[in-house]
């Protein structure tokens, strides 16, 4: 019989919080105000109303379904018992690349930057600066936070 491996908890209550804070001011703050208010103009700040709003009721969602299933994937785990394993697989990826295109939103922001400081073409950038968070991360998870 196999022996089971326990992980050991690293991320505390104050770096996930911190973690989640970042990559929001990095996606949605920094990275896409400027093209937002482009489009928008002065009514920029009903679109962050309206997100901030549906943020709310998401995270409160979330709050929800930890508290039920306080092991990971706890939106996953609620769908597989409620509709079965097929939409609990589909949840399962859909939220896997939801975590994509937000790292996607991040990196091409920052490439965006990178390209105005450095004249490197933004693709290249947000390519960089996958590469390098990938590989800290398959360092350790903390480092990450």
């Amino acid at each position: 019989m196999e022996q089971k491996v326990k992980l050991k908890r690293e991320l505390g209550l104050v770096s996930i919080t911190l973690s989640g804070v970042g990559i929001v001011l990095g996606a949605g703050i920094y990275a896409l105000i400027g093209k937002a208010a482009g489009l928008a103009g002065n009514s920029v700040w009903i679109s962050f109303a309206l997100a901030s709003l549906a943020a709310i009721f998401t995270g409160l969602s979330y709050a929800e379904l930890s508290s039920i299933f306080p092991k990971a994937g706890a939106e996953c785990e609620y769908t597989t018992r409620a509709f079965g394993k097929k939409a609990g697989f589909v949840i399962g990826w859909l939220t896997i690349i939801s975590g994509i295109i937000g790292a996607s939103t991040v990196a091409l922001g920052f490439g965006g930057y990178f390209e105005t400081l450095f004249n490197l073409p933004q693709i290249y950038a947000a390519l960089i600066l996958i590469i390098a968070l990938s590989l800290i991360i398959f360092y350790g998870i903390k480092e990450s936070v």
